[in-house]
């Protein structure tokens, strides 16, 4: 009888132990499922407008899908529900209910998924436990892109330093394919330094130049998925700038806007909105611009676009412009060569508060129609001073900057590094202190990662 007893005990004992290590085995497969849904949802976050986010909701379903599990109920931002498997997707974070406890809480830039699934028992239903809600949670991001110029273009040469410095602290990417030769490739580097921690390039290249203690170009590359790193910027742009077709009527300072080509040779303030026909600051103007963003659309062929000529004094602290277009680029003609000051900074977490989020660390956006030339030169010898990317997928740009800025990014279909005039060369230096950008560098890894 002692025996018999004791079996009875014993195999209880036996049964809680099954069913405690099936209700762990149930947890991790959760887990996995709740670190799949989070990195297949982060992956998509790009793809996140201002009020809509379903890619990321559905790719974070799919996830479960894919491993096995069909049939679950979707739940947003920590809504209740109840169901046999339930799925929370959130974005931002919201679980956790804290800063707290959760460091991401609240960023939009992080996907929160919770995995929750009653499962049954067996041998615990003897004492009433006929099943566990059993729970498992995530969270993925998109972490920065470790480079921060790309050249799109995808034959000819697209990366040109004839003469002098290219130094950055990120790494460069030039998409062409043309195979490299002689003077010839899609990477032709002369006489100077071209000095980066990392140098890929799809095609061949021309390679004369100093490394300067950098890498050497890595030729033959794969072409990047996806090619423009800024391509998802293209409708949140859209839709936190003024619209295109409906233009300023301002005819003095300050303006908001303007209907036709607007040319400042005084002291003026502008504020954001759509200036049709472009906006030209000639010598011996003084501007204030205030933050926002600046639409610039071109009314013909000959107008259009953005030009600060030489001697001017232009001030604008958490501006960005979209330059529709169709014609127009973005033109620095010598820009205060002669006394004055010209310092444009990008939006960021604190200087442009009614600025989109997707505008965070832009500066120049010219829409993918406009294939207008343009330059981009910034100097301490000229009094020049750019914070913020320079985005021109379907454009040509020359571009130099010896100025240290918190941040510097090009992406354009052709660059040409360095800029000459009156015997002054400018170099070029990139540097990558993203501290101000609550989302830190605009250029993202097509990789999603797990945070927590």
């Amino acid at each position: 009888m002692v025996v018999a007893f004791a079996m009875v005990a014993l195999l209880g004992f036996v049964g809680l132990g099954i069913d405690l290590g099936y209700l762990r085995y149930t947890r991790r497969q959760l887990q996995v499922l709740a670190d799949a849904a989070a990195l297949a949802g982060a992956q998509q976050l790009t793809a996140c407008t201002a009020n809509n986010c379903t890619p990321v909701q559905k790719a974070a379903q799919n996830a479960l899908t894919e491993n096995g599990f069909t049939g679950s109920t979707l739940e947003t931002q920590c809504a209740s529900g109840s169901g046999g498997l339930l799925l929370t997707v959130n974005n931002p974070p919201c679980y956790l209910g804290s800063k707290t406890s959760d460091p991401h809480y609240g960023d939009n830039h992080y996907v929160e998924v919770v995995v929750s699934k009653q499962t049954p028992t067996y041998f615990s239903r003897i004492f009433g436990v006929n099943s566990e809600t059993l729970t498992a949670r995530a969270e993925a991001t998109l972490p920065g892109g470790g480079s921060c110029l790309f050249a799109l273009s995808p034959s000819g040469t697209a990366i040109t330093l004839i003469l002098g410095d290219f130094t950055s602290s990120c790494g460069v990417v030039d998409e062409s394919a043309e195979g490299g030769g002689f003077l010839s490739g899609a990477l032709v580097c002369l006489i100077g330094i071209f000095d980066a921690p990392y140098i890929g390039v799809v095609g061949g290249d021309t390679f004369i130049c100093a490394t300067g203690g950098g890498a050497s170009p890595t030729t033959n590359i794969h072409t990047p998925n996806p090619a423009d790193p800024l391509a998802y910027l293209q409708p949140g742009l859209a839709s936190g700038a003024p619209s295109p077709s409906t233009c300023g009527t301002s005819t003095s300072s300050p303006y908001t806007g303007h209907n036709g080509p607007l040319t400042i040779n005084s002291t003026a303030t502008l504020n954001p909105g759509t200036y049709c026909g472009g906006l030209t600051i000639s010598p011996g103007a003084n501007v204030t611009m205030n933050p926002g963003i600046y639409t610039l659309t071109s009314t013909s062929g000959s107008n259009g676009g953005l030009s600060i000529d030489a001697g001017t004094t232009v001030t604008g602290n958490g501006v960005g412009f979209y330059n529709y277009g169709p014609n127009g680029g973005v033109n620095f003609l010598f820009s205060s060569l002669t006394a004055g000051n010209v310092t444009l900074t990008a939006p960021n977490s604190t200087n442009c508060s009614g600025c989109a989020s997707a505008w965070q660390g832009i500066l120049f956006y010219q829409d993918p129609q406009d294939t207008a030339a343009s330059i981009v030169v910034g100097a301490a010898s000229w009094n020049t001073r750019l914070t913020g990317a320079s985005y021109f997928p379907n454009a040509s740009i020359i571009f130099a900057l010896d100025l240290m800025v918190n941040y510097d990014i090009v992406v354009a279909k052709n660059v040409t590094l360095g800029f000459a005039y009156d015997n002054v060369q400018v170099s070029t230096n990139f540097y990558n202190n993203y501290s101000e950008l609550a989302s830190g560098t605009p250029i993202k890894s097509s990789i999603a990662v797990l945070s927590e």
